[in-house]
């Protein structure tokens, strides 16, 4: 019983330390980049519904549905990004 508790302890801590990595590799600036892209499309795409006159409710939903969480993501890249400048890290 205790061999398949370290066996998964250590399965979790390898798998977390890939995906430390993974994230890294990238960078915060390509990430941030490929959503400020992805949010100025999704934002001209609501306009241009909106402005439509077979606009559905359904479809402004679901839109408002991905860009609130894509919102979110690119005003917390902004914040640190700007928190790196201000303040780096050692």
């Amino acid at each position: 019983m205790m061999d398949i508790a370290i066996s998964i302890i250590s399965t979790t801590t390898t798998s977390a330390s890939s995906a430390v990595s993974l994230t890294t590799a990238i960078g915060i600036g390509v990430g941030g980049a490929l959503i400020a892209i992805l949010l100025i499309m999704l934002l001209s795409s609501r306009e241009i519904i909106t402005a439509s006159s077979k606009r559905s409710r359904k479809v402004l939903a679901m839109m408002d549905a991905v860009i609130i969480p894509l919102l979110v993501v690119f005003s917390l890249t902004i914040v640190f990004q700007v928190l790196e400048i201000v303040a780096p890290i050692a």
